[in-house]
């Protein structure tokens, strides 16, 4: 069987590129696999990857001064320019089954069903309409609201992909939840949590007293940063810092950001790269790790916190939940509910022991989401839709 995976993002580059390596790993054990990616690099693998290259136009506009605060067309480019060239690509490389990330692959799935693929849509956050929805509760901190909406032709071509689709794949229980209130049938939208590496992720020894906060990510407006801010000053924890990974994907955050590190000087920001750097020296230097995210399709980064031995605070609305048992490997916080998340931090600052035992079983619960598991429920999928066969003893 060929199968055909695209996403407009390089494999393993930023939380989208983990998961679409994870898919990737997963279906070459199923099929004959072709990746198709953004970028320029062909990257070593044991499948066929064809990178198709950046799109000019949203180069150009981003390069724009006055048209560059229009991400959401930059967005929108980006990912047309994308379906575009793998839509052309298909006519060459037919598959029987083409998996493509949402928002970017309407174009591409027409082209596979027209010769007779079967048509997965890959969807790495909360149903999109529902995701903008949330988006739209925080614009109160942008400068420039039109940086943080979602353009309406990428809602349009989503909505689109949803009917073409033969099964939707998600990341999360959560992320499930908000396509089955849209009115889609659950039997449709099927489950494949995320895995992570616990060898590269692991625990090491903490060097300081300090009680230091974690947020790993890029900071726009779904990821929910201003509640944290308020949540860690709120616990006026002693000895403490908030420490954030990740720059601002906007002009009004990261004038929030600097107008906060200026007058707070226990919370504060570094740059990582985590496909260069060593990731547990940022994991073991802290106690915690908070997904504050008012929507977040799962939030790999708790996942790979909790391998490193730290207990994790996420919300309600990240798909992450599913793997935190409240109160025995991190907790679980309403969106925007800053009181609790203080007073959730404010318990783990002052039960030293607890956040230590609850770190250990997170790193345990952590083991448990694994490639082997991953590869057991895409395979369930794959038996469940007749695309193998079963293999009898």
């Amino acid at each position: 069987m060929k199968i055909t995976l695209t996403c407009n993002t390089g494999l393993g580059t930023g939380g989208q590129g983990v998961c679409l390596e994870n898919a990737a790993l997963g279906l070459n054990k199923l099929g004959d696999l072709t990746v198709f990616c953004s970028g320029l690099t062909v990257p070593k693998t044991d499948f066929t990857v064809y990178p198709v290259g950046n799109s000019p136009w949203s180069k150009r506009l981003l390069s724009t001064p006055i048209l560059r605060r229009r991400n959401d067309w930059a967005v929108l480019l980006s990912d047309l320019y994308f379906d575009h060239q793998v839509s052309e690509k298909l006519k060459s490389y037919p598959c029987d089954l083409i998996m493509g990330v949402a928002g970017q692959t309407n174009l591409a799935f027409k082209a596979a069903k027209a010769q007779g693929a079967k048509a997965w849509l890959y969807c790495l956050n909360n149903y999109l309409p529902f995701m903008q929805q949330q988006i739209q509760q925080e614009l109160d901190f942008l400068s420039d609201p039109t940086v943080a909406t979602m353009n309406p032709k990428m809602l349009k071509r989503f909505a689109e992909e949803c009917q073409q689709a033969d099964l939707i794949i998600v990341l999360s229980e959560v992320a499930k939840q908000t396509f089955i209130q849209a009115g889609l049938a659950p039997e449709k939208v099927k489950v494949v949590t995320p895995f992570v590496d616990t060898q590269k992720f692991h625990p090491t020894v903490k060097n300081d007293q300090v009680f230091r906060v974690l947020y790993v990510g890029t900071i726009e407006p779904r990821k929910g940063i201003p509640y944290l801010f308020q949540a860690f000053l709120q616990a006026d924890i002693p000895n403490s810092e908030l420490l954030i990974v990740g720059g601002a994907s906007t002009r009004g955050l990261r004038q929030f950001m600097t107008e906060t590190l200026n007058k707070h000087t226990n919370i504060k920001q570094e740059f990582w790269n985590f496909s260069q750097d060593d990731p547990t020296e940022v994991f073991g230097k802290s106690s915690v790790l908070v997904l504050p995210s008012v929507e977040d399709g799962f939030g790999l980064v708790a996942l790979e916190a909790m391998a490193c031995g730290l207990p994790v605070i996420v919300t309600s609305n990240c798909g992450v939940a599913d793997v935190v048992n409240h109160g025995i490997n991190g907790f679980i916080a309403p969106p925007r509910d800053v009181k609790t998340m203080a007073n959730q931090l404010r318990f783990l600052a002052e039960n030293e022991s607890i956040r230590r035992e609850m770190g250990k079983v997170a790193r345990i619960n952590s083991q448990q989401y694994n490639q082997a598991l991953y590869q057991h429920r895409l395979r369930k999928i794959f038996l469940e839709q007749d695309l193998i066969t079963p293999i009898f003893n």
